[in-house]
């Protein structure tokens, strides 16, 4: 439809250039005879100067118009005749001009680029120009900082032909801009002793973030007043230009802050521990553990033992002073007494110990939760403490060479079990049953041949009398000897238990001849 209405202008054009040349023509001729009849003025008034040069003049005058008159005739029936022509090569010339911009207006493009960086091609620049305001704001929004995309110094563009490229349509050209992470953007960085540890969003987060750090070390309490919360390091908040992948939000930034530190701890075995317990507490392998610790074995685990480990910690320290009332407990103190009449290394108590109970208001200094000063205020007793009274003995102690004579060696039991067939099989001592914790002493002197774990007897003690006659106590809960040593009778030498396969609290008493069990009672 376009191109008809051109071609029309064009005919219109043509035919209007016809009829100004007709017009222009008809004007030439008016103007032509008043000239000629001027002349033929001029010349009647010059006749009798010279009637030779009016009659030539006349003539040359007359064939000029003539000429000038057939010239005009002539090139008004050429362009008559070639109206049409003339029109059609106007109009395609037109046409040709007009396809060669609309080539080249569609073979071209623009690469539009960051900061130096191409992201894609897009026909119009206003595709990228007209989403900046918005891309800003989003970023500003997703990321809470203030993201701002200068137009004329942080976009470019370039023109190139896209015939063969991908184009980019606006919503493409926002999701470009919107998850680009390098993107230059204000953030606010927590600097710790001067060293940027993390990159918030705004001023706002970054205070959220310290206030979240020094809530984990802040218990809430009615018997407890804050006086002071701060950080032993200088922290400080300090804007920074930055990239948007390396803002933190406020829940990793705080996690990053929780768990940036490391701290050297002593840890001290347990009964019971094992390495597998220890590395799973820990989270760590064993290699690391070795490598903190290298005079370790795999096989070799004590009670007492300590180990030096490496505990991730707080980047930051957060200090509190609070003022604190609290329930302490008296520890009670132990009082001993000589007796005589006891063997030297026996004891017994007479008065068991309680402790006691106290309110104490004190002002408390603690780091990252841990106390490193307490000054107490004021204290308030509620229990008192009962002292422990303990008799020791001072009676010489006798010699431990056997005497052949053997005694029971614990007071106070039920014989649950004696000597002989029991369940379809021989039971080989007697099950003294009696209270945990009951004394048990060598039923003759000797030396201690065994003390420790034996299979299912538990915790277990062997003695030698001489003379290939041993004795064996079972199930024990303590053993108060060691092998080699030399003890006497009545002499203590561990507690009643309930260890190894054992269905109640009791001592399990054997008496060996040359390896074989044989009844106590014979030799009591």
């Amino acid at each position: 439809m376009g191109k008809e209405k051109i071609a029309e202008r064009i005919v219109s054009a043509a035919a209007n250039l016809v009829d100004r040349s007709d017009r222009m023509q008809i004007r030439i001729e008016r103007g032509c005879r008043r000239f000629f009849q001027m002349l033929v003025s001029a010349g009647a008034a010059a006749v009798t100067f010279c009637d030779n040069t009016q009659a030539r003049t006349d003539r040359l005058l007359l064939i000029a118009q003539y000429n000038i008159a057939r010239f005009i005739h002539e090139k008004r029936k050429y362009m008559v005749a070639r109206k049409r022509s003339i029109q059609g090569h106007f109009a395609g010339a037109v046409l040709v001009a007009i396809a060669v911009v609309a080539l080249y207006s569609h073979a071209t493009g623009f690469v539009y680029s960051y900061n130096g960086r191409d992201l894609g091609y897009v026909k119009n620049q206003e595709d990228v120009l007209k989403i900046l305001d918005m891309v800003s704001s989003e970023l500003s929004e997703e990321y809470g900082s203030n993201v701002e995309i200068d137009k004329e110094n942080d976009i470019r563009f370039r023109t190139v032909f896209i015939l063969d490229k991908d184009v980019d349509d606006i919503d493409t050209v926002l999701k470009r801009l919107t998850y680009m992470s390098d993107m230059e953007a204000e953030g606010f960085g927590i600097y710790v002793d001067g060293r940027l540890f993390v990159t918030c969003e705004s001023r706002a987060a970054a205070k959220e973030v310290l206030e979240n750090v020094q809530q984990e070390y802040i218990e809430e309490d009615d018997d407890t007043e804050y006086e002071e919360v701060g950080f032993k390091e200088d922290v400080r908040i300090k804007k920074v230009d930055t990239k948007l992948e390396d803002i933190s939000n406020v829940k990793k930034a705080t996690n990053m802050i929780l768990n940036g530190g490391m701290k050297e701890i002593v840890y001290e075995v347990k009964s019971g521990d094992t390495y597998s317990e220890i590395l799973d507490e820990f989270d760590l392998t064993f290699e690391e553990l070795k490598a903190m610790n290298p005079e370790i074995e795999m096989d070799s685990l004590y009670p007492g033992d300590e180990l030096i480990m490496q505990k991730q910690t707080s980047a930051l320290t957060v200090v509190t002073v609070e003022t604190s009332t609290y329930a302490e407990v008296v520890k009670f103190k132990t009082q001993y007494k000589k007796s005589s009449s006891m063997y030297e290394g026996d004891s017994r108590v007479t008065q068991k110990g309680s402790n006691g109970k106290q309110v104490v208001t004190a002002r408390i200094t603690r780091e990252n939760g841990e106390i490193v000063d307490r000054d107490v205020l004021k204290t308030e007793t509620i229990k008192e403490a009962v002292k422990k009274i303990v008799i020791k003995g001072t009676k010489k102690v006798p010699k431990t060479a056997p005497t052949g004579k053997f005694i029971m060696p614990v007071s106070g039991y039920s014989l649950t079990s004696t000597f002989g067939w029991r369940w379809g099989r021989m039971h080989e001592g007697l099950d003294l049953a009696c209270g945990t914790g009951t004394t048990i002493r060598a039923s003759d002197g000797g030396t201690v041949t065994y003390a420790g774990w034996y299979s299912g007897y538990g915790l277990f003690i062997e003695i030698d009398h001489g003379k290939g006659i041993h004795t064996r106590y079972g199930h024990c809960n303590s053993i108060n000897v060691r092998v080699g040593e030399k003890v006497y009778q009545g002499q203590k030498i561990g507690e009643v238990g309930n260890t190894g396969n054992s269905f109640g609290s009791h001592c399990h008493f054997e008496i060996t001849v040359n390896g074989k069990p044989v009844d106590p009672f014979n030799y009591l």
